[in-house]
C-alpha cells in the first residue's frame, strides 16, 4: 500500500483527575527511528509505546510528545538502594584518601549518583495508567495513518500519472527507431552521391556495413523492453498491500540508468527531446517515492 511518510496525529484519553494526551509526527527518513519526550513518571512505557508505534509505522522518523493534565494520578513511591549507596560512599573515600582531600563527603552527592533514588509505581498503578497510554497512543496512530494513508492515495495517482506519460512516451521514442535507421541510410547514399557528383560507383557491400555498424552502435530496442518491463513492475508493486517505497525507489533508479542510455545512444535529435522529457517525469517520481513508507 502507499502510505506517505510524513502525517501527524493526536489521541486523549482520561485518567484519573486529568487526561493524557499524545502526539505523533513523522518525517521521511530511509530507516524507522522514534524519538520521544515523555515526562519522568511515563518513561516506564517507553519500551511498550515504541512496540506499539512499530506494528502501525514501518519507516519514517516518529516523533513522540506525551503529555499528563492535572494531578499526579498518585504519590509516587521513592525506593534507595543501600547496597549501591555504600558503593558510592566507598570510592569516594578512596578517592578522597588517593587525592588526600579534607572534603566531607555529604548525602546530598551519594543520593546524586544514578540510580540511588528512583521512582517506583505500584504494579497495580503502573498497568492501569498503561491502559490510559495506550488508550491515547491507539488514537493518535490512527489517526496518523489516517493522515499518512490519505496522502499516499494522492502520491499514488500522481504517480500513476506520470508513468503513463513514459509509457506513452517510449512509445513515440519505439517507433521514431524503427525509421532512424532507414532516414539514416537514404542520408548516406544522399552524401556519398553528393560529394562525388556521380563520378564514383557505389559501393553497396560497404554502404550496407556502415549502415550496419549504425544500427548496431545506435540500437534501443533492449532498453526500450527494459523500461516497459520496469513500467509493468511499477503498476504490480502499487498493488501491494506492504510497504512499497524501497522498491518504487529501486524501479525509478533503473528507468533512469535506461533512459541515461538511450540518450547516450541515440543520435536522432526528436529521440532525444523525447528521452529528455522522459527523464524529467522519472525525476518527479523519484521525489514522490521518497515520501512512500
Amino acid at each position: 500500500m502507499v502510505r506517505s511518510m510524513t502525517g501527524f496525529g493526536r489521541g486523549e484519553a482520561a485518567a484519573p483527575k486529568g487526561k493524557i494526551q499524545v502526539e505523533l509526527k513523522t518525517l521521511n527518513h530511509r530507516f524507522f527511528d522514534i524519538s520521544n519526550r515523555l515526562p519522568e513518571n511515563f518513561m516506564i512505557f517507553d519500551d511498550k509505546i515504541r512496540l506499539e508505534v512499530a506494528k502501525k509505522i514501518k519507516r519514517g522518523k516518529v516523533s513522540i510528545s506525551l503529555t499528563y493534565e492535572g494531578p499526579r494520578k498518585a504519590s509516587p513511591k521513592l525506593v534507595i538502594d543501600n547496597e549501591l549507596a555504600g558503593k558510592y560512599k566507598r570510592l569516594l573515600l578512596d578517592l578522597k584518601r588517593s587525592l588526600k582531600l579534607k572534603d566531607d563527603i555529604s548525602l546530598s552527592q551519594i543520593i546524586s549518583f544514578p540510580n540511588v533514588v528512583t521512582v517506583e509505581i505500584e504494579p497495580r498503578e503502573e498497568a492501569k495508567l498503561w491502559l490510559n497510554v495506550k488508550e491515547a497512543l491507539g488514537k493518535a496512530l490512527n489517526s496518523l495513518v489516517k493522515m499518512r494513508e490519505k496522502e499516499g492515495r494522492n502520491l499514488r495517482k500522481d504517480i500513476i500519472k506520470r508513468k503513463n506519460t513514459i509509457l506513452k512516451e517510449i512509445s513515440l521514442i519505439e517507433r521514431r527507431s524503427r525509421t532512424v535507421l532507414k532516414e539514416y541510410r537514404a542520408q548516406l547514399l544522399k552524401k556519398i552521391k553528393e560529394l562525388s557528383a556521380g563520378k564514383i560507383d557505389l559501393d553497396k557491400g560497404r554502404i550496407e556495413l556502415e549502415v550496419a555498424l549504425f544500427a548496431k552502435n545506435s540500437d534501443i530496442s533492449e532498453e526500450i523492453t527494459r523500461i516497459k518491463a520496469h513500467l509493468g513492475s511499477f503498476d504490480e508493486t502499487l498493488r501491494r498491500k506492504d510497504e512499497v517505497g524501497r522498491k518504487l525507489d529501486f524501479i525509478a533508479q533503473e528507468l533512469h540508468r535506461e533512459i541515461n542510455t538511450i540518450g547516450q545512444k541515440t543520435s536522432d535529435y526528436r529521440i532525444a527531446q523525447i528521452a529528455i522529457t522522459i527523464k524529467g517525469e522519472i525525476e518527479k517520481i523519484r521525489e514522490q517515492v521518497q515520501n512512500i513508507e
